[in-house]
């Protein structure tokens, strides 16, 4: 199994969370990147567009909420 970072893109409803894809890196500095130019959406609730980063050992790293177009620019980019 070979192992790579990660982000996983979700949408949240309540209690419910609907995984929409993963991009995955050639290298952990890709997705670190990627990552880090997301821009944070100020939620008022807990639902929405979210994504989660991954370390290359598959550990859960940081939430981050995003807009609905910054979710489909990383699923744009899955290798």
């Amino acid at each position: 199994m070979i192992q790579q970072s990660k982000i996983r893109v979700v949408y949240q409803v309540a209690n419910e969370k609907i995984m929409l894809g993963e991009a995955f890196g050639k290298t952990c500095g890709d997705i670190a990147a990627m990552w880090l130019k997301a821009p944070m959406e100020e939620l008022l609730t807990d639902e929405g567009f979210k994504i989660s980063l991954y370390d290359d050992g598959g550990r859960h790293v940081a939430d981050k909420a995003v807009s609905m177009g910054t979710a489909d620019t990383i699923l744009a980019v899955v290798d």
